[in-house]
């Protein structure tokens, strides 16, 4: 089992990398009490080293970094080289990982938390997942900051229960993300999807471009919280989640199949497209 919490300091054109001591982090929320705010991404690997769209991961720390005010460049074959390092004193199998750029202490210092990929049960897949509604937002939906991460941490104890994800409404109860995934409602055979006011996730990009291809049509509109018992369909999208269904939402059922028909031809065409969309840290 390899060290699971790093920092890498920017030499001019090399990171080096430097194991964070702490014996109560045990996983990447365990490092977040420990990880100076700034940018994040968060990403599963497949076959070890392949990461799905890792450039735009790669991008997003840097825009989000603009977006904050400061201009951030990444090494991106250094980085990609430490993470080879880091994966290979992993035991085989996958792994998430997450990545922050210190925008607050070390400007551009860069953490990486590295966890064994957990993901959702066959069971969930098949039957779908329950989901509650929480009035919240982004305070900058398109930048990815870790100030909402105890945020989201926060809403999910007052939960009350262990949800697979909560989903976020504005003021217009309109829904917009969940604390950890894009959202997507199916009504006569569209997708709707948030725009505004969401982090425009790695893996969305992902689903749209198969939506696309696959020949159902997208409205990048939200859906309202009383117009949800009259969805076909519904799922959310995660890195680590890739496409999962919903069966209810607040209790609501959705829908009289899950997973419904177009939400299984997307997670078919995401089985079948895949491959041409990872990328090797190795390379």
């Amino acid at each position: 089992m390899g060290h699971n919490f790093w920092k890498m300091i920017r030499n001019e054109n090399d990171y080096e990398m430097l194991p964070v001591s702490r014996q109560d982090c045990r996983s990447i929320r365990d490092t977040q009490n420990f990880t100076p705010e700034g940018a994040y991404t968060t990403f599963r690997t497949y076959d070890r080293y392949k990461v799905l769209n890792l450039s735009q991961h790669f991008s997003r720390l840097e825009e989000t970094s603009s977006l904050a005010g400061f201009q951030i460049s990444l090494l991106r074959l250094s980085l990609k080289k430490r993470l080879t390092e880091i994966i290979d004193q992993f035991d085989e199998g996958e792994l998430r990982i997450r990545l922050t750029v210190d925008l607050t202490n070390e400007i551009g210092t860069i953490y990486a938390a590295i966890e064994k990929l957990t993901i959702p049960s066959l069971e969930l897949y098949q039957n779908g997942i329950e989901v509650i509604s929480t009035r919240m937002h982004r305070e900058n939906p398109k930048a990815k900051l870790n100030n909402f991460l105890e945020k989201a941490d926060e809403a999910k104890k007052s939960a009350g229960r262990d949800y697979e994800e909560i989903i976020m409404v504005n003021e217009e109860d309109e829904i917009l993300e969940g604390l950890s995934s894009n959202f997507y409602g199916i009504q006569n055979q569209k997708i709707f999807t948030a725009e505004k006011g969401v982090l425009s996730g790695t893996t969305r990009n992902f689903i749209l471009k198969l939506a696309e291809k696959v020949a159902i049509p997208v409205i990048l509109e939200p859906i309202r919280l009383n117009q949800i018992g009259a969805l076909d369909e519904a799922f959310i999208t995660s890195t680590s989640r890739s496409i999962l269904p919903i069966c209810s939402i607040d209790k609501v059922k959705i829908g009289s199949k899950v997973p419904g028909e177009l939400t299984m031809r997307l997670m078919k065409s995401f089985r079948l497209e895949l491959e041409f969309y990872l990328e090797d840290l190795r390379y």
